[in-house]
């Protein structure tokens, strides 16, 4: 089975995962260079982590915001239960 998968791959091309790599360009090139190139990397993997954790500070206020919602919903429509029953 894992034979004809391999079979299956052996004709086609792979696409790499990222198009731009900044570390398989210079990775031939002088260690200042691959330390730069490295350093930007890391900038730009940074600012991405700060945007995904603001994100995810939002989502989690609009939860909040919406579970609370929902929690007063149920409760009047018991209140209104109550008083009818």
């Amino acid at each position: 089975m894992v034979q004809r998968a391999r079979d299956a791959r052996a004709g086609t091309k792979r696409v790499a995962a990222r198009k731009d790599q900044p570390l398989a360009a210079v990775a031939a090139a002088d260690p200042a260079q691959r330390l730069l190139a490295v350093e930007a990397e890391r900038d730009r993997l940074k600012a991405r982590l700060d945007e995904a954790e603001a994100r995810i500070s939002e989502l989690e206020q609009s939860r909040t915001l919406v579970v609370n919602r929902i929690d007063w919903l149920i409760d009047t429509l018991g209140s209104e239960l109550e008083k009818r029953a």
